[in-house]
């Protein structure tokens, strides 16, 4: 077997690595489009839970919007591979806040 064989069924047997490690789509391309996922679902369910006035299950929306930004935000961390890696994951969480609150105050509109 040989070394790139071997790195390729290494991808097969642990998917989600092998999608964040920048190999086929590139790690600025996966991250964010993760985030556009996790952004479109918080802005239907919560526009939903908002016109509806139902708080509580908001709140767990929310709280769960910033725990996976954290987590995309480790993926990057991981398997960033460039010269300042605290100075690119800085900007990416700036980004992610700000969309995070302007998306916020968009599912606040629906009230």
């Amino acid at each position: 077997m040989t070394a790139s064989s071997s790195k390729h069924s290494q991808a097969h047997e642990n998917a989600p690595a092998g999608l964040l490690d920048g190999g086929r789509y590139g790690l600025a391309r996966t991250y964010w489009t993760l985030y556009a996922i996790g952004a479109a679902i918080f802005f239907g369910l919560g526009s939903m839970l908002v016109a509806q006035r139902n708080w509580g299950p908001y709140i767990v929306l929310l709280i769960a919007t910033i725990v996976y930004s954290f987590v995309l935000l480790i993926g990057v961390q991981r398997f960033y591979r460039g010269s300042d890696p605290g100075k690119a994951l800085a900007r990416i969480a700036m980004l992610f806040l700000l969309l995070n609150l302007t998306n916020m105050l968009l599912t606040f509109s629906f009230i």
